[in-house]
């Protein structure tokens, strides 16, 4: 069975999993599983770039949702300043539009983690609105000064961001 990743017509930024059973599949090929899942939020938050591209090359979804906060992989390296890894699972078809439980984006916990290159690479796909703001009201440009990384909301504010 293979797992596909809709989103609902009511929230755009939640996922839904809808197993969809296929008649072809390599005896090779294993299911994925919510290890799995776990796994890849692991290696991506580590920075482990081969363990990253094994995961995935089992299958397992690169959206999937690991944790208290509904995060996805992409998240979770962003966070860590895992730059080399953001690119990979973007290029993977991580969907960077997606939005944590707190209303927290890509862009948002970039900023929060404070890596100046991870910041920028996100700012670069032009995907995240740099004003959106999370269920408690706050920018990106509000989570990096809260954070600290004034050199991050110094970069922010000088492409607009309020």
């Amino acid at each position: 069975m293979t797992t596909v990743t809709t989103h609902a017509s009511s929230d755009p930024s939640r996922t839904m999993r809808t197993p969809v059973t296929t008649t072809k599949k390599p005896a090779t090929q294993a299911t994925p599983s919510p290890a799995d899942c776990r796994d890849l939020h692991g290696a991506s938050e580590a920075g482990n770039l081969e363990k990253v591209k094994r995961i995935l090359s089992l299958g397992v979804d690169v959206n999937c949702r690991w944790g208290w906060w509904s995060q996805t992989p992409v998240m979770r390296a962003a966070y860590r300043g895992r730059r080399d890894v953001v690119e990979l699972l973007v290029s993977k078809g991580a969907d960077v539009s997606l939005v944590d439980e707190d209303g927290d984006n890509i862009l948002h916990i970039a900023c929060i983690g404070g890596d100046m290159e991870t910041v920028k690479f996100v700012l670069s796909l032009h995907v995240v609105d740099i004003d959106a703001r999370t269920k408690s009201g706050m920018t990106a440009a509000d989570r990096a000064r809260l954070r600290g990384h004034t050199r991050v909301a110094d970069l922010l504010v000088s492409r607009a961001a309020q």
